[in-house]
């Protein structure tokens, strides 16, 4: 979690004076990455779902490909619209479409089928509040594509794809900056007597200093613990039960002192009743997967030593659905065996606390440090 800082070294010119400069450079206004998933039912060409029921009948085996059409990402600005009052001035609601041509092949026993390569538009439209002064400009680009063919749900003549669009999003301008990083103006015009002429001083559009760029955290914390664990999984209607299992658990909270390098991953494996200490587990599985996909600035109860992370992310139970939840987690670095983790999942379904202690959980691992904010 600590930065190496290394002098860069090489050929100098002699004198070189340190003094201000002023530069024509592209500023960034705001900048974010964006993430769609989405599964759209497509149509099989007539002429290639008869060449796959031949396949199926003869007793072979279909398979499919799905691939990114060279060259047809593109991203458009649909609109925009004010945002809230209390971002600031210069914030605003807006709407980008991404688009993207993928490629569809069907193979039968490995072999691709006669007109059964066909290409899909795949399409999303996003909002998102943005940085976006007037005088601005935004540059959107599609960065990583991911697409799969479902079989196992193709209904008729109609097949799943599994689309997942990676997309980086920046508000610009070019402005004139010192290299300080202030702006700054032209120098002044060297005044000719027969005709002196006077130039107004550029203006800039301005920052949005409410929410970008953003603060560095005041403090960083890490965690990391696989072994058995006993948890607390509540689900609607079941009430409170108690699972022993296989817990892998390993968390970032600000590395390197910024929340953008943070992460969370949880999987527990519910043991099979009875369970290793000889408790016997009720008969439902509660095992389960969760994953962070947005943190809160973490609350930094004593620096150094204890810090508190909220967000979101998706909570995944063992054979059901992928569930939007809120977790709360609690680091506390207290040596040579006073580290704990406390970990709260709630999801529309179910809730899910997880205490883990040096003094029962010998493999946990805590680290808690503070961050210079500048």
């Amino acid at each position: 979690m600590k930065k190496n800082n290394r002098p860069i070294q090489g050929r100098q010119v002699t004198p070189n004076p340190i003094g201000p400069e002023c530069i024509r450079v592209t500023k960034v206004y705001d900048w974010v990455v964006l993430t769609n998933r989405d599964r759209n039912k497509v149509p099989i060409p007539d002429e290639c779902f008869a060449q796959i029921e031949n396949c199926r009948h003869q007793g072979n085996t279909i398979t499919a490909t799905c691939s990114e059409v060279e060259g047809s990402r593109d991203c458009d600005l649909v609109g925009s619209r004010p945002a809230p009052e209390d971002l600031g001035a210069g914030a605003r609601i807006v709407t980008l479409a991404f688009h993207v041509h993928m490629q569809v092949q069907f193979l039968c026993d490995g072999v691709p089928l006669p007109g059964c390569t066909f290409v899909v538009p795949v399409s999303f439209v996003d909002d998102v509040i943005l940085c976006f002064p007037e005088g601005t400009e935004i540059n959107c680009n599609i960065f990583d594509i991911q697409c799969s063919v479902v079989l196992n749900q193709m209904l008729g003549n109609m097949v799943m794809l599994d689309v997942v669009m990676c997309k980086d999003v920046q508000v610009e301008a070019e402005v004139k900056l010192e290299v300080e990083a202030k702006f700054c103006g032209p120098r002044a015009i060297v005044p000719i007597p027969e005709e002196e002429v006077t130039c107004p001083i550029p203006t800039f559009p301005p920052q949005c200093p409410t929410f970008f760029p953003p603060l560095n955290c005041e403090c960083q914390g890490a965690a990391e613990f696989s072994g058995t664990a006993t948890i607390v999984y509540t689900e609607l209607g079941l009430g409170e039960l108690t699972p022993t299992g296989q817990l892998d658990l390993t968390a970032l909270v600000c590395d390197n002192c910024t929340l953008a390098g943070s992460s969370l991953t949880a999987r527990f494996v519910d043991t099979p009743a009875p369970t290793p200490i000889g408790t016997p587990d009720d008969d439902l599985d509660q095992s389960f997967t969760f994953r962070a996909t947005e943190f809160n600035q973490p609350e930094c109860l004593i620096p150094g030593t204890s810090l508190v992370a909220t967000g979101t992310g998706i909570f995944t139970p063992a054979g059901g659905v992928a569930e939007n939840a809120t977790f709360t987690l609690t680091l506390v670095d207290v040596d040579p065996i006073g580290d704990t983790l406390l970990l709260t999942i709630v999801s529309a379904s179910t809730t899910v606390a997880i205490t883990l202690t040096d003094a029962v959980n010998t493999d946990l691992e805590v680290e808690v440090e503070e961050c210079d904010r500048f």
